[in-house]
């Protein structure tokens, strides 16, 4: 009964154009939990955890954020933007579920898709994130392996996804008429990469799965050509920490859009950037869009900025309301 009500709440989603929203936000509240791991919405204030059985109530503390709501729509790139400290990050943790311990949805309601994604038990949200929606948090640097090399790395990603193509590309990558938009001149990148590749996989490490494939080293040569990498092979044999800042930025995107998810959510991307890098990757944000069929979401202080690449802005008060 109560699913059939989620689903009937999830019909009346204003439309725009005839489109529902790919991501619907409504009054949303965010606070301290008690016991469990589950994360549960709705005016009920303890329910049973899907995941462990385990009882989740409110604490009792003030609420971290309240009653936000918003939409974003297939295609669109939106800025969420405020002031530090107003929310913006937890709204973007918790559209992921992927808040800390002991915080999580209070009040209100995620709808992706069309479904309530806030009950999820946690092996429902790594599906999510594995396929559908992949997060680039703030502090995302830290996530690479200084001791292991680019190609390590994100071979052992697309592992766990499972993908080997471009979004519309019907060819195996490598082949003459593979993906256009490549950032270097397409024939410089495909001249001598079997011979290239047949270097690389002879020296790949070993790892979980074996020896990369053929098709997965021209995935990544395809993949790392997309987000601007004019000679994708050097920053494969590179590790972490003989790379700038911007180049690791974009190693990241790599291997987020390797899941080729559907909503791309940027918690403060250009944060750690100087001028001429954030424009760039701001610009590299939108032809993504155009490459991968992305919906993006935007998180930041700078509105300003975000201005320029979006198509809507909207601003949070410190109080959580939102406006556009």
């Amino acid at each position: 009964m109560e699913d059939q009500t989620d689903m009937s709440r999830s019909d009346t989603i204003e439309r725009v154009d005839g489109r529902k929203p790919l991501l619907h936000v409504e009054h949303l509240e965010i606070g301290h939990i008690g016991t469990g791991t589950a994360v549960w919405t709705g005016s009920d204030a303890s329910r049973k955890s899907e995941a462990n059985g385990e009882t989740t109530r409110n604490s009792g503390h003030q609420p971290l954020l309240r009653d936000v709501s918003f939409s974003v729509y297939p295609g669109e790139i939106v800025a969420l933007t405020g002031p530090s400290g107003c929310g913006k990050s937890l709204t973007a943790h918790a559209i992921a579920g992927m808040l800390e311990p002991g915080i999580g949805v209070t009040q209100g309601h995620i709808y992706y898709n069309g479904e309530d994604i806030v009950p999820f038990h946690e092996r429902r949200w790594q599906r999510l994130r594995r396929e559908d929606i992949a997060l680039l948090i703030q502090q995302s640097l830290s996530g690479l392996n200084p001791i292991r090399t680019v190609r390590t790395q994100l071979t052992d990603t697309l592992r766990l996804h499972g993908r080997r193509q471009l979004p519309h590309e019907q060819k195996e990558l490598g082949q003459a008429d593979a993906a256009p938009a490549f950032a270097a001149p397409r024939q410089a990148v495909l001249q001598g990469m079997l011979s290239r590749m047949r270097q690389m996989i002879s020296r790949v490490a070993e790892m979980a799965g074996g020896r990369a494939t053929q098709s997965q080293e021209a995935y990544l040569y395809a993949l790392l050509s997309k987000v601007g990498f004019a000679d994708p092979e050097r920053i494969l044999s590179s590790y972490p920490f003989e790379l700038s800042g911007g180049m690791c930025q974009r190693v990241l995107l790599a291997a987020m859009l390797s899941s080729g998810p559907r909503l791309f959510i940027a918690d403060e991307p250009t944060t750690a950037l100087d001028v001429i890098n954030r424009d760039k990757v701001l610009a590299l944000l939108q032809q993504l869009r155009e490459d991968f069929n992305l919906t993006i979401l935007l998180i930041s202080h700078d509105r300003q900025g975000m201005s320029r690449v979006a198509d809507r802005v909207l601003e949070m008060s410190p109080e959580g309301r939102m406006h556009e």
